[in-house]
């Protein structure tokens, strides 16, 4: 089957699953996204090994990375008390305390790696369920909507780089991205932002541009991290998860740079306006 068939069939049915695990509520999304936090946190940490040539504590940063997970990303849904969250930073001084009865060199390089992992991948994913329960309750609209502007920004950034593109942007880390893609991609964000404001009355117009300008700038620089990766590391993509898309750190890049960041902004935003 042609490529690119196989690409579009392989893009849809992701989409689609995206969509049914918010429409299903909180336990399917959260299952889902667990999931591609650990196959995530394992395609960074065998990149990590192939870049730098130390190899990650990969069954203890999958083990507590899944705590990590379930600790945040059940804090808004259960109303955990802020004390769990001092489980994942005992976990962190176990692990450094196992390597006190190593002589291993590099040994605490390793575990750097590991932590490095959590904070890049795990966390961001559980994040999500933050973004959904922004007003206390679940709210499948919400990361809909901001996967609606993410894509929306990666059609963009693709198509206008594609046909207009020639001002590169970082050529050393990403030949293909261009200064007119990264406006291109701004632009079909907030052309998205306007859209989901008379639908999503969740979030005010204010709130949706701002989500759009934030996700159209940190996207591009989770792109270019990523890209950076694995081009130390040589390769053309972080995994094979997803058929013509490649793992799950190539699909999901823009995501674990735009989506603290919208939560910054919007958290601020209620504060202050």
């Amino acid at each position: 089957m042609n490529n690119t068939i196989v690409r579009g069939i392989a893009g849809i049915v992701f989409t689609l699953v995206v969509i049914l695990s918010a429409c299903l509520g909180p336990w399917a999304f959260m299952a889902l996204f667990l999931f591609f936090a650990l196959v995530g946190l394992h395609e960074f940490y065998r990149m990590a090994d192939i870049a730098v040539g130390y190899k990650a504590r990969t069954f203890a940063g999958l083990l507590f990375g899944a705590v990590l997970f379930l600790i945040v990303a059940l804090k808004p849904a259960l109303n955990l008390h802020s004390a769990w969250l001092y489980i994942p930073v005992a976990a962190f001084v176990l692990l450094l305390s196992f390597e006190l009865v190593k002589l291993e060199k590099g040994a605490i390089a390793s575990v750097a790696i590991t932590l490095l992992g959590w904070i890049y991948v795990v966390l961001p994913f559980a994040l999500l369920t933050h973004l959904a329960y922004l007003h206390e309750t679940f709210e499948y609209t919400l990361p809909l909507g901001f996967f609606a502007i993410l894509w929306s920004n990666d059609t963009g950034a693709y198509a206008v780089g594609k046909l207009l593109g020639k001002k590169k942007l970082f050529p050393n880390v990403s030949p293909n991205k261009t200064i007119e893609g990264l406006l291109g991609g701004m632009c079909f964000s907030i052309a998205a932002a306007l859209i989901l404001s008379h639908f999503f009355l969740e979030l005010s117009l204010s709130e949706w541009i701002g989500i759009a300008l934030v996700v159209a700038i940190m996207a591009n620089v989770g792109d270019l991290f990523e890209s950076h990766i694995k081009r130390t590391c040589g390769l053309k993509d972080s995994g094979s998860l997803i058929p013509g898309h490649g793992g799950v750190l190539d699909r999901f890049d823009g995501l674990l740079f735009s989506l603290p960041f919208t939560l910054t902004f919007l958290n601020f935003y209620n504060l202050f306006v």
